[in-house]
């Protein structure tokens, strides 16, 4: 008696974890190949960022200039974004682009900057962090 017991509640707790984690019953599981052909692919980025520069009026930061490194064997362009928080207040995290700036074309083993306004200016006396990212568009 006591095995069915044990049988039927190992049956139920692997149904239950079976479907919590996002699989179903007709799911056939398989190994996840990391690093196999099966593999997402994350390429090496071909930019350095080497200089960024708070750009300030008073006490608010306006802009930032930020300088990159294309360590490509071919020229690029880059979208570069930054999210900035001070206090309570934080930048653009909408995706409209509003604290974003393209660089121009930079050819190989070049440097070249870009400055990004930042649509609401931020107090300098209480900034917390700013996050960059450098996308490759062209």
């Amino acid at each position: 008696m006591s095995v069915k017991i044990y049988f039927f509640v190992g049956i139920v707790i692997l149904i239950i974890a079976t479907v919590g984690f996002g699989a179903s019953l007709n799911t056939v599981p398989k190994v996840h190949k990391i690093g196999s052909a099966d593999n997402i692919v994350v390429s090496k980025p071909s930019v350095d960022v080497t200089d960024t520069v708070l750009n300030t009026s008073g006490i608010n930061a306006i802009s930032a200039t930020v300088t990159v490194k294309n360590i490509d064997s071919v020229s690029h362009t880059y979208r570069i974004c930054m999210i900035v928080k001070a206090g309570a207040l934080i930048s653009d995290t909408s995706g409209s682009g509003a604290d974003c700036s393209n660089t121009a074309s930079i050819s190989a083993s070049n440097t070249g900057s870009t400055t990004i306004t930042f649509a609401i200016p931020r107090t300098t006396n209480n900034l917390s962090y700013w996050n960059m990212a450098v996308h490759q568009i062209a």
